[in-house]
């Protein structure tokens, strides 16, 4: 077998290389094994303009901090990001104007991006930044922690709801603030109609039950942690929904116990 040199077209500001290519015939030919064999030429392809190939011929990025922000809500995944950095700290030449602003920041390894990393206090994928002329405000208490609606009797809806100030530091909230409809609309945010007072401590929970309602009423309600001192509302939750139950003497039964004897049936 004869060495057949062939050469390689390679990109431009590469040099082309001599590759061996050997033409391979059977010793011996039959109607049924087909024609002779032949390989070649082989081409080599290069990866030139995606960074250098690593390992299994893998082609990786540069790897880069992505940084994302918006005036209306938190930041989605699909969003463009509004600027990039090899490293943190970074301090972008973005401006801001006033107004409330959600930032995020995801990595991407050069293959694979992270996906928004924990920026809030309270490990939201998200830091809030409330702009007032051209200075950035103290930072919102964090929003609870846990939260929910219980079905009381007589057609109360309870508000039950945890926070804690551990992580909040100096801008820790003093007052719930709660906001609920009952015809079905979506409670206000930033704008509570039942303000109550919290203790002061590091953890703080909410017990508070609203007007009774008809029954079958849906109530909707928006919980918020406030900072009285600037008016500073936290981010809000989606709102929680019950009905109301008030049928029968007293509502929702209760749990008890019975004083009387189990028989046998007679």
């Amino acid at each position: 077998m004869r060495p057949i040199a062939w050469r390689s077209p390679g990109p431009s500001g590469l040099r082309p290389r001599l590759w061996p290519i050997r033409v391979i015939k059977p010793a011996k030919y039959d109607d049924q094994a087909g024609p002779p064999i032949q390989w070649g030429p082989l081409l080599i392809a290069y990866a030139a303009r995606h960074g250098a190939s690593r390992s299994l011929y893998r082609i990786f990025n540069a790897a880069e901090y992505r940084f994302y922000r918006s005036n209306v809500a938190p930041p989605d995944p699909s969003d463009t990001p509004f600027a990039t950095n090899s490293t943190l700290a970074f301090t972008p030449s973005d401006t801001f104007a006033d107004g409330t602003w959600y930032l995020s920041v995801s990595y991407f390894n050069g293959v694979l991006d992270s996906g928004f990393l924990p920026l809030g206090p309270q490990g939201q994928t998200y830091r809030r930044l409330v702009i007032a002329s051209g200075v950035d405000a103290p930072q919102p208490p964090s929003p609870p922690t846990a939260y929910t609606l219980e079905v009381r009797a007589g057609g109360v809806i309870r508000v039950v709801a945890y926070y804690s100030s551990v992580s909040d530091g100096t801008n820790k909230a003093n007052q719930w603030g709660i906001s609920y409809t009952t015809n079905g609309s979506t409670p206000a945010v930033n704008s509570a109609g039942v303000l109550v007072l919290m203790a002061g401590g590091p953890f703080d929970i909410l017990s508070y039950d609203l007007p009774a309602q008809a029954d079958g009423t849906t109530v909707k309600v928006q919980i918020q942690t406030i900072r009285s001192a600037d008016t500073a509302y936290s981010d809000p939750i989606t709102p929680l929904v019950a009905t109301a139950v008030a049928t029968g003497p007293a509502g929702v039964p209760q749990a008890g116990t019975w004083p009387g004897v189990v028989t046998d049936g007679e």
